[in-house]
């Protein structure tokens, strides 16, 4: 599973919609990073979810053991066409017990319900945050939630890399914006990539999958689920209708 490798210290409400994930079953426990949709909704990677039975979800805190909110749900959505060897159709969702009450700590990320299904996002400015490992040396996950830009390059120069059978048209890849070894790394998976939508809100285009098996810090891209290509699932699995329609408090 994939920490942001160099990456920068998030401030308090910077990424509302981060949360942790601490997957268990029996005495084995992971840690994820997933986005609030709607105030019962997480959505994750489906490897942070497919072999768990039990989800401790942190909101509202740039720290790990520190959450504004915590909640426990064992109620899991993972796509029934996920396939945990090459990571296709790598999303999940979780619900959550209870209505999530939104602050400017706590609020959903919009979903690019109006962005095309075709749309490679080549060259754009992303930002994906996590408390994953801050580096290939360093097994321990970050306690503070960091962050990190990326660039967001074709899927032919990633599959140059990780080859065809693992780039589908439903996978992003990014590099470092200013950097080779800025990345996501274990830690980070579930997390969301996000973007400004013409220079206003900001909207999720991609779910946390993968790294290369060589390191984070390589400047191997790294690998995410595009969410545009899930939004029928997503709202057919939740029944929102209303998708990304939120606006947020100031």
């Amino acid at each position: 599973m994939s920490k942001i490798v160099n990456g920068q210290v998030a401030q308090q409400g910077q990424f509302p919609w981060q949360v942790s994930i601490r997957a268990a079953l029996g005495r084995s426990v992971t840690v994820c990073g997933g986005s609030l949709i709607d105030a019962r909704w997480v959505l994750t990677a489906a490897h942070c979810t497919n072999d768990y039975n039990v989800f401790q979800i942190g909101l509202g805190s740039i720290h790990l053991n520190m959450a504004r909110l915590t909640m426990s749900t064992v109620t899991k959505y993972v796509h029934p066409e996920f396939d945990p060897w090459k990571l296709t159709n790598d999303v999940a969702l979780i619900r959550l017990p209870s209505v999530v009450p939104y602050s400017l700590e706590i609020f959903p990320i919009k979903l690019p319900v109006n962005i095309s299904p075709v749309e490679t996002f080549l060259g754009r400015k992303v930002i994906v945050s996590g408390f994953g490992r801050t580096s290939d040396a360093v097994q321990s996950i970050s306690t503070i939630l960091k962050f990190e830009h990326m660039r967001i390059i074709s899927n032919t120069e990633c599959s140059n890399v990780y080859g065809s059978s693992i780039i589908r048209n439903t996978t992003l890849c990014a590099i470092g914006w200013e950097r080779s070894n800025q990345n996501v790394c274990q830690g980070d998976s579930g997390g969301p990539m996000v973007m400004q939508h013409n220079g206003g809100s900001w909207i999720q285009i991609g779910i946390v999958s993968f790294v290369s098996s060589r390191g984070c810090s390589t400047g191997d891209p790294s690998g995410y689920i595009r969410t545009v290509n899930y939004l029928n699932w997503i709202s057919e699995t939740t029944g929102l209708r209303t998708l990304g329609s939120v606006v947020r408090p100031v």
